[in-house]
């Protein structure tokens, strides 16, 4: 009886998507990790409320903004310098393996693996000292990106040895 598999054409698209959502997400935590560095959690509090001040005010039983505002909660429980570092070095780092595995370096998908993995480490130490939504969510697509990676390699090693 044939199994329902996911053809290697899906997970490749599926790979080529993840780093690219990758590259833009480290293109916004590069960003994010300059804003923390020289603005406090009280001056972003007033940008945000100067944004969002007057949805809040008119519905704030919202679902969806009781939501944000609970997943954010935590988020200022973290010290900032930890999300500058996080938020920089994710997204240098992250920018710098990506560009070696869009253009197919070798070196790139164990380097990658073994640093994402590393931060992941971090980030899971960071969650048990100050529970995070946001570092979570961070966590969670970095542990689906190393899978997607691993499983590209293998593929892609099987392809050389063919050849």
């Amino acid at each position: 009886m044939p199994r329902n598999r996911i053809s290697e054409k899906t997970y490749h698209s599926l790979y080529l998507a993840g780093i690219f959502a990758k590259a833009l997400i480290a293109l916004g935590e590069i960003v994010s990790g300059f804003i923390f560095a020289f603005f406090s959690y009280d001056a972003l509090y007033r940008v945000a409320f100067w944004f969002f001040g007057s949805e809040l005010s008119e519905s704030p039983r919202d679902v969806v903004w009781v939501l944000i505002v609970r997943a954010f909660g935590g988020f200022t429980a973290t010290p900032r310098a930890v999300w500058v570092f996080i938020f920089l070095s994710h997204g240098i780092v992250k920018l710098l393996l990506i560009a070696g595995l869009w253009r197919d370096k070798k070196w790139a998908y164990p380097a990658s693996i073994v640093i994402f993995t590393l931060f992941i480490f971090y980030q899971l130490y960071q969650i048990a000292l100050t529970p995070s939504v946001v570092l979570w969510a961070i966590t969670l697509v970095d542990v689906a990106v190393v899978l997607l990676i691993a499983r590209e390699y293998r593929h892609r090693d099987h392809i050389l040895l063919e050849l």
